[in-house]
């Protein structure tokens, strides 16, 4: 099937084959047709299968066929880069068609916005928050209003938006045409439809699975090591661009400052950050400027960077969709890519889940206690096999070590006692006697077997000192050295007097009479 299949003018045509679709995906497949015929619509389909379409371009084509008077569809986003990449397409794909839009977003120009409403445009792209001030200043007229589409209805709902949802459906007329696009649908979403749509048709995609041309990995560790094991993944592999998702906007900042100071050139983006500034990092990162961008889940959905090499999970999802819905920003089109997540004692429960993904193949290997900076690395490593060898290497050169201390009367006596004669000094007396041209007797054989030993021997054998005696030699030492020191330290006249009339102390004599006989000279 192709677009021009159905039916639609001449100047959306035009749009589409600038941007070079030529057929429709299956969600725009069946979405398309139901929309055009004016109905309400679910649908039930992830970010990478392009929804998008599926609403932007009926849409535009029936505001084309209308008075094309006031404001004719509303579209809600969760977030600002979401919501500035649907009116990018709107603009894209009615450039022919003369379609204008306005996006009403935090973080941008409040009075360019106020002014762009003023001038009357035919979509409004919004998200929640933004589109609620600008009707405090702004007499909003909705009057008009034909279409209204909830995009990631589920994020809004997990974004607390429901109250903010609620009170702008509240603004717009009752006859409309509403569109409701979400991920997932739990009991929240279909009860928000049931209330606000008019026997709606549903489409249901598939859910989609992470791509087999992303090869899957994950990390057990603990939080301290996984910057050095970042800088291990990134010198070890060939990569060009790299997404590293964390949990919490302060952890993506924190995360972006060590990158920089370990020299790895890295931008983040969350929330907090103005639209400017959100806007100049990922355009940095879209351009290859600079290729790290830490990010939270605002870049997971409905944003679309093309050529991701890899995805960084630093901190696990929270659920099983939003594994998917990171992931998902690389190995897109035909290009194979790499997923890593890194998995604290904390987030086992959570990844247990992730792991349960019908035919999700993700190879999970345990990084040694002992891991970091200066750790070996390769991407190949199995380090649980490697654990094992060490671990076997170890046992077996203390039994060798203990072979060495046990000689047995068996195979392997000879060696066993001349490793004692080497600790007991024998070995010099032998090749002593040898250099003398004294022979051998068989005496010495026995002595030398660890045989026919008795007290006399051992008496004359020079010993080593035993480990009691060894301390009390060493703390002597220490003694004699904390002496020496104190011989250093200047004596005040005073000290030194008393101590030369008592000479067996550095210390005066106590009390008054201790000073006075300080003074008094020696007879």
């Amino acid at each position: 099937m192709k677009f021009t299949d159905f039916n639609l003018s001449d100047e959306i045509i035009a749009g589409l084959n600038d941007l070079q679709f030529k057929e429709p995906t299956p969600v725009q497949e069946q979405a398309i047709p139901i929309v055009a015929e004016g109905k309400d619509l679910i649908a039930a389909a992830q970010t990478g299968t392009g929804k998008t379409g599926a609403f932007v371009i009926p849409i535009m084509e029936r505001v084309l066929k209308s008075d094309r008077k006031g404001i004719k569809a509303l579209i809600l986003s969760p977030t600002r880069e979401l919501a500035t990449q649907i009116d990018e397409q709107i603009f894209a794909i009615g450039y022919h068609a003369g379609i204008t839009s306005a996006t009403v977003i935090g973080g941008s120009d409040f009075s360019q916005q106020a002014k762009a409403l003023k001038a009357g445009v035919d979509i409004i792209v919004a998200t929640p928050g933004r589109l609620i001030d600008q009707t405090k200043v702004l007499g909003v007229d909705f009057s008009s209003l034909e279409y209204f589409v909830l995009d990631e209805a589920d994020r809004m709902l997990d974004m607390g938006f429901l109250p903010d949802m609620k009170k702008i459906i509240s603004w717009i007329p009752e006859k409309r045409q509403t569109l409701l696009f979400s991920a997932t649908m739990p009991n929240e979403i279909k009860k928000l439809a049931g209330s606000i749509m008019n026997n709606p048709e549903l489409v249901e995609i598939e859910r989609s699975k992470p791509s087999q041309s992303v090869e899957q990995r994950a990390y057990k560790l603990r939080s301290k090591q996984k910057v050095d094991l970042v800088k291990k993944i990134f010198d070890d592999i060939k990569w060009d661009s790299c997404i590293i998702f964390t949990s919490t906007k302060k952890g993506t900042d924190e995360l972006q400052r060590l990158l920089k100071r370990e020299g790895i050139k890295a931008v983040s983006i969350h929330g907090d950050r103005t639209q400017d500034e959100r806007n100049k990092a990922l355009q940095a990162f879209k351009n290859g400027q600079v290729p790290v961008i830490v990010a939270t889940d605002v870049l997971a959905r409905g944003i679309d960077i093309k050529e991701v090499s890899m995805i960084i999970n630093y901190d696990v999802p929270n659920n099983t969709d939003d594994y998917v819905h990171r992931i998902g920003r690389t190995g897109r089109y035909d290009k194979s890519g790499i997923a890593v997540t890194f998995v604290s004692k904390r987030d086992s429960r959570t990844f247990s889940q992730i792991e349960r993904i019908k035919g999700n193949k993700i190879k999970t290997l345990e990084l040694p206690q002992n891991f970091g900076e200066s750790s070996d690395f390769s991407w190949d490593d199995d380090f649980k096999k490697s654990k094992q060898s060490k671990k076997s290497k170890t046992s077996s050169s203390d039994q060798s070590d203990q072979k060495r201390q046990r000689p047995s009367s068996t195979n392997g006596q000879e060696e066993a006692t001349k490793q004692s004669e080497d600790d007991s000094g024998k070995k010099s007396k032998k090749s002593t006697a040898k250099s003398n041209g004294q022979p051998t007797t068989s005496s010495d054989k026995k002595d030398r077997s660890g045989k026919g030993k008795d007290n006399r021997h051992k008496k004359d054998t020079p010993s080593k000192p035993d480990k009691a005696q060894e301390d009390r030699l060493r703390k002597e030492q220490a003694q004699k050295e904390k002496i020496a020191e104190l011989e250093k330290v200047a004596i005040p006249p005073s000290i030194s007097k008393a101590a030369e009339r008592n000479k067996n102390s550095l210390k005066p004599a106590k009390g008054v009479w201790g000073i006075i006989k300080s003074f008094i000279p020696k007879l």
